[in-house]
């Protein structure tokens, strides 16, 4: 029997997968995906995010981000900067892929498994696919917006998905570039801008819910941002569209027995900038930890995993309330963020791996 089966090898389903290894537990991970594989992520990753990994990833940074610019409706653009990395760009299948040979590094095993049923007992979780039964002591459900985990173990939580799109355009000199968040234009969200290397990712995030967002949007953005920067027609390459799972601030990820949701599948992607990495990890790693503290004992992990998640879904109600301020009303939003008194201490906290509730108590 496998002490924990993970299902998700994304940044929350790894994470939790290291910390139980090191912590002396065996653990599967099961993926619908072999690795490397392409992910649909923009790969920012903030200083707070960048300080929860158990390994070093600077070899993934294709570029840190010192300032930022903003792009307000109807007024001129101002940039949010500091002597420090703000952001890390990384591309996503890299970071995926560099993490779960850290784990199988520290003795995890991976299958690829499409389908698959839970059934839960009282020692322990069965999880059957077309070809074999596992059975596990603990589950922990790290499969995305569009969980199966969740579905299987409780059909009644129903996680928000909020819309993104986003793209790969190649542009002369893409290091003259800043690292962009673009509220100018039409809809409630942004349209992003994030230099790498060797080419710019652009993309939408929408907070209307709606699955709306489309191709066309993004080519004719393209077009009016870089057209002069670009030789010949504008082509959009690796064009993809996902969700994230929002709303968990007001979910209970722990489910019935044995079963735990991280990330994305507990809904733990936060509303204001669509960050899901930070909150993905820290989830993950609690999920490991209330395990850890439930073995042994007569203590389902649920019981830990509530205390350590507390302090997550406290943070993610106040990326709520932050979200609906700036989409409800994002010239003033905006405007108040503008001024040098905001926007350098957003700026310092950011660097400095602070969270939005550390920054704001500071403000």
């Amino acid at each position: 029997m496998i002490d924990v089966v993970v299902i998700g090898a994304g940044p929350a389903g790894t994470a939790a997968a290291f910390d139980l290894l090191v912590k002396g537990f065996s653990v599967l991970l099961l993926d619908k995906y072999e690795f490397p594989r392409k992910k649909a992520c923009a790969g920012g990753i903030t200083p707070k995010a960048l300080s929860l990994f158990r390994y070093d990833i600077g070899a993934l940074v294709k570029r840190q981000c010192r300032s930022i610019k903003i792009r307000p409706p109807g007024k001129s653009s101002f940039l949010i900067q500091n002597n420090n990395p703000i952001c890390h760009m990384t591309q996503r299948w890299e970071l995926d892929f560099f993490s779960l040979q850290k784990v199988l590094a520290k003795g995890g095993q991976f299958q690829k498994v499409k389908n698959f049923s839970i059934e839960g007992k009282a020692s322990h979780v069965q999880i059957r696919t077309s070809n074999q039964l596992i059975k596990a002591r603990y589950l922990i459900g790290a499969d995305g917006a569009n969980s199966r985990v969740r579905r299987l173990t409780d059909s009644s939580c129903q996680v928000v998905r909020y819309p993104a799109i986003e793209a790969d355009v190649e542009v002369e000199n893409p290091g003259f570039h800043k690292m962009e968040f673009d509220f100018s234009m039409p809809g409630k969200g942004y349209y992003w801008v994030f230099p790498k290397d060797n080419h710019i990712n652009i993309g939408i995030y929408s907070t209307t819910g709606s699955p709306g967002l489309q191709q066309k949007q993004l080519a004719e953005y393209a077009k009016i941002r870089f057209g002069k920067n670009c030789s010949g027609k504008i082509r959009l390459k690796a064009f993809k569209g996902y969700s994230l799972g929002v709303g968990g601030y007001t979910l209970n990820p722990v489910k019935k027995g044995r079963a735990l949701l991280v990330g994305d599948a507990a809904g733990l992607a936060e509303t204001l900038l669509g960050e899901g990495i930070y909150f993905a990890l820290k989830s993950g790693q609690a999920a490991a930890q209330a395990i850890a503290n439930a073995h042994g004992s007569n203590t389902l992990p649920g019981v830990f995993y509530a205390r350590e998640i507390k302090k997550i879904r406290r943070e993610l109600r106040l990326y709520y309330l932050s979200s609906k301020c700036l989409y409800s009303f994002p010239s003033i939003s905006l405007n108040l963020l503008s001024r040098p008194f905001f926007h350098k201490r957003f700026a310092q906290g950011y660097a400095d791996g602070k969270t939005l509730g550390q920054i704001i108590s500071l403000l």
